[in-house]
């Protein structure tokens, strides 16, 4: 008898355990939503490369954007770098986060991200990444 009471509670707690977690894949926070655009405007003191504004308003390219921001390292030490482009995320509400992002024309080069609110702390975009974003940028400015 007090194995099967031992059993029940068990089997609520595990109930309730489950419930808890929502499932993968949802989004159970609004604010983890993507963004509705995002827009590169180029730093007109940056005069390395030729530079063309761009704004990305499809979910699916928005997506390859977030997932790139996601993935990204955190650099250690101080920062010394230039700003190829001053990056947008808006939301649906109209709030923006703003980014310093540079990315250059090489395939062989990472790209830096760095978030206004702490511009003391730059994030590596891997090579992949990096490289997925050019053509991206560049499927806007053909």
């Amino acid at each position: 008898m007090l194995m099967k009471k031992a059993g029940i509670l068990l089997g609520l707690f595990a109930v309730l355990l489950a419930a808890c977690n929502p499932p993968n894949g949802t989004n159970s926070n609004p604010k983890e939503a993507l963004p509705s655009l995002v827009t590169l405007t180029c730093n007109p003191n940056f005069t390395i490369e030729a530079c063309v504004d761009v704004e990305i308003e499809d979910p699916v390219e928005i997506g390859i954007v977030i997932e790139a921001i996601n993935k990204a390292e955190r650099i250690s030490g101080i920062l010394d770098y230039s700003v190829e482009y001053k990056m947008n995320l808006t939301d649906a509400d109209g709030s923006i986060t703003m980014y310093d992002f540079s990315i250059g024309k090489d395939p062989k080069q990472s790209a830096l991200l760095v978030n206004h609110e702490d511009t003391h702390v730059g994030y590596r975009i891997s090579i992949e990444d990096a490289n997925q974003l050019r053509k991206l940028i560049q499927s806007h400015t053909d």
